[in-house]
This record gives C-alpha cells, sequence and structure tokens, in this order.
C-alpha cells in the first residue's frame, strides 16, 4: 500500500528557511530564541543596507561601476529585509492561509490518485530544491569569495598580493583592514547575506508550493466537470436511459427522474462551492504575498541591469563568473514565479474548457443554466498579483527584459565616459 502524502510535504524546504531566519511557518511559540534570531538577522540585514547605500553614494562620482555593483546587493539585500519583516508581519494571515488550505487537502489515498498528488509534489520538491540550492550556491559564492581569492593567489600561488576584503564592499568610516573587527564584520555580511538569501527563498517556496496545490485544485476541477454525465436529460427521451425495466409505470420513471436531478444538481452544487472556496484562497494568497513579490519585481529590473551593466566591462573571469551566477539567478527567480503565475491562469482558465466539452448538451434546462454562471466566473481566471499594480503571467517577464535589454543596448552602443572606465580591479 502506498503511503498518504500530508500536507506538510510540501512545507518542509520553505519551513526550513523560515526557521533559519527566525520565523515559524505556522505561527507557534519558538520561544526567545527564534525571537532573537529574527530580531538579529532582521537588524543585521538593515544595518549593512545602510552601510552599502551610503558606500554606493559617496562613490558614484568616484568610481561608478563599483557603486553599481554595491546597488545590485543593496537591491538584493532590501528584497530580502522587505521580505523578512512580511514573514513576521503576517504569519498570522499565513498560518490561517495554510489552515485553509489543510482543510481542502486530499486525506485519502483514493482522493491524492485521482488528484495526481504524488506527480505535483514530485515536480515541486525538484523545483524547490534545485531553486534553494541555487540560490546558496549564490550566497556562499559571495560570501567565500574574498578569502577563498586571498587563499588561492596570494597564498597557495603566491602570483600577486590580496588586500583583505569583505564580501559586500560598505561603507565603514574607519580603517579595519588590519584589526580584528574585520573577521567580525565579515562574518556579520556572511550571516546578513545568508538571512537576506533565506527570506527570499522562503517566501518564494511557500509561494511555489501553495501555487501547485491551487493549480491541482483547478486541474481536478476541471477533471470532475469533463468526466460527469448529466443523469438525467431535458426531453421525454432521455427517460428511457433512467432504468433497463421496461415494466415501470409512469410514476416510477418520474421517481428516478427526480432522483436523476436531484444527483445532477447536487454534483452541480458542490463543484460551485468548491471552485468558489479555490478562488477565495487564490485572494487571500495574494493579500499575504502581494507587496513582498511587488518589491521583487520592482527591484528586479534595476539589480539585472546594474549586473548586466557590470559584465559588459573587462574582468578578470573568476570575478564574470560571480556575475554571471547573480545574473542567471536573478532570471531564474523572476521566470519561476511567473511560469507559476502564468500555470495559475491557464489551470483556472481550463474550467470554462471543461464545462464546453462537458456532455451538458441533453442536460436539464436548470443545470445548463448553473453551468452558465460557472463558465462564467471561469472567464475571469485566478492569477498571482502583485498587489493591484502587477499581474504576474509569462508577460511579466517580457517587461521586465524589455527594460533590461533597453538598457544594455543603450550600454553597448554609447561610448563610456573616463570616469566609468573599469580599472581591472574592481570586486578585489
Amino acid at each position: 500500500m502506498s503511503k498518504i502524502i500530508r500536507f506538510e510535504a510540501f512545507l518542509r524546504i520553505p519551513n526550513f528557511f523560515y526557521r533559519s531566519v527566525g520565523v515559524d511557518l505556522w505561527n507557534t511559540d519558538g520561544g526567545p530564541l527564534q525571537d532573537a534570531v529574527f530580531y538579529f538577522g532582521l537588524l543585521n540585514v538593515n544595518v549593512w543596507l545602510l552601510s552599502e547605500l551610503v558606500f554606493a553614494v559617496l562613490m558614484v562620482s568616484k568610481n561608478f561601476i563599483q557603486a553599481t555593483m554595491t546597488l545590485s546587493y543593496a537591491g538584493f539585500v532590501l528584497v530580502g529585509s522587505i521580505k523578512m519583516y512580511f514573514m513576521w508581519r503576517k504569519k498570522a494571515d499565513m498560518t490561517r492561509f495554510l489552515q485553509l488550505m489543510n482543510d481542502i487537502f486530499p486525506r485519502t489515498e483514493q482522493q491524492q490518485k485521482i488528484m495526481h498528488l504524488r506527480r505535483h509534489l514530485r515536480q515541486s520538491t525538484i523545483v524547490m530544491s534545485g531553486f534553494a540550492m541555487m540560490f546558496m550556491v549564490l550566497i556562499w559564492t559571495y560570501n567565500l569569495y574574498p578569502y577563498m581569492q586571498r587563499q588561492i593567489y596570494d597564498r597557495l600561488l603566491d602570483v600577486r598580493s590580496v588586500n583583505k576584503t569583505l564580501p559586500y564592499e560598505s561603507y565603514i568610516p574607519w580603517n579595519w583592514h588590519e584589526h580584528w573587527t574585520f573577521y567580525l564584520y565579515y562574518t556579520l555580511q556572511s550571516i546578513a547575506g545568508y538571512h537576506s538569501a533565506s527570506a527570499q527563498i522562503a517566501s518564494d517556496l511557500v509561494l511555489c508550493a501553495m501555487a501547485t496545490q491551487m493549480i491541482m485544485h483547478y486541474e481536478y476541477v476541471a477533471q470532475k466537470i469533463t468526466e460527469y454525465q448529466p443523469q438525467v436529460g431535458a426531453d421525454s427521451g432521455s427517460k428511457t436511459e433512467l432504468s433497463n425495466d421496461k415494466e415501470l409505470n409512469s410514476q416510477s420513471f418520474a421517481t428516478l427522474e427526480h432522483e436523476a436531478y436531484c444527483k445532477d444538481m447536487q454534483f452541480l452544487c458542490d463543484i460551485i462551492a468548491y471552485h468558489a472556496n479555490v478562488l477565495s484562497l487564490s485572494d487571500i494568497m495574494n493579500e499575504v504575498l502581494g507587496v513582498p513579490l511587488l518589491v521583487n519585481f520592482m527591484t528586479s529590473s534595476f539589480v539585472l541591469c546594474f549586473v548586466g551593466f557590470q559584465m559588459t566591462m573587462d574582468a578578470e573571469p573568476d570575478y564574470m563568473v560571480k556575475l554571471f551566477l547573480f545574473l542567471f539567478s536573478s532570471l531564474v527567480q523572476i521566470c519561476l514565479i511567473c511560469q507559476y503565475g502564468q500555470s495559475l491562469i491557464d489551470s483556472s482558465s481550463n474550467i470554462a474548457h471543461a464545462i464546453y466539452n462537458h456532455d451538458w448538451v441533453h442536460s436539464h434546462v436548470h443545470y445548463q443554466r448553473m453551468l452558465v454562471l460557472v463558465a462564467a466566473r471561469a472567464q475571469k481566471p485566478a492569477m498571482l498579483q502583485a498587489t493591484s499594480f502587477v499581474r504576474i503571467s509569462r508577460g511579466t517577464i517580457t517587461d521586465n527584459s524589455t527594460f533590461y535589454h533597453l538598457t544594455i543596448s543603450i550600454r553597448l552602443t554609447s561610448p563610456l565616459p573616463n570616469f566609468l572606465r573599469f580599472t581591472g580591479k574592481e570586486g578585489c
């Protein structure tokens, strides 16, 4: 006998990253240690965010290239900081949303098989694991890059001297290079980078897990409508299909037809209630995750532009690898969210197609009229919304890429002023 899948299986990976930043996904009391982890992480992230912004402002007129790279870091940290804050502020709403999703989760093995739950869980786990691994590779590449660069070039190969540098350029108003505070700052910046990445991973993976279940429920509604055969027709000829006993009198036929009519209407009432419940859960998901998604899309275009601008410069190969990882991770993050948004639109819209393909022609007129209402509601698909400003779909990728492509095209076709020329030493 195959094992019954629990609702928590979809949230195993997101819950790990939620706890790593000091927030419990189920809003249970984690004690003072969990609160300390959250407040320390949030304070640490915002202190370094402020330091990076000050550094970028001071460097704009001196070294524009380095300033743009620092702004890329600041954009990444800003998204993580806001997601951490909303994870804490919306944790009660998130818990309520998860409980509502848990209420409609299929419990029996037969239900899970009908809804293809195992396939959805497998796909979701692969996507979430790959996404989390990609972001961890990114953040620890940046965290360990100065240390590994110094160990390899200075001590192992002895080809050149590499000064002590922090993972992320920040404004510190005293000389820390040859002081013990260097190791403290290095550790704090690495922790801030990890917390920022974990907050983004946790928020995005909860979205992926719940969007996967939403898609599963919409597909189930469409499947049930397509497969259901109305038990009674609108004309008297359908009565002969209700029974194989030709000797039944008219009263028996009327009773059978009434029972079939009640069965049809009960099916339709149940499926309409189920559909309405899933639609309301889609709205709740947008309320909980809308603002972090909006910030994500607002900063993504600028981060992509800054990183792409850096990649048009001449730089060392290892530095280009860092830039490529940053650019690739940012693109994958946006594409992943947009793909789930598009899948949600498609799956909810398919309910209207399922009604059209449904065997409704010979059904009762009351049944047909109620189907029209379901089809009309399905014409307005459910979708991911970054508040009311951005409706997320594959078209959103195009909107973000247009600004990025325009900026890079201007850079490649325009002469570079002298104060923007790359010296070959940035990032060391």
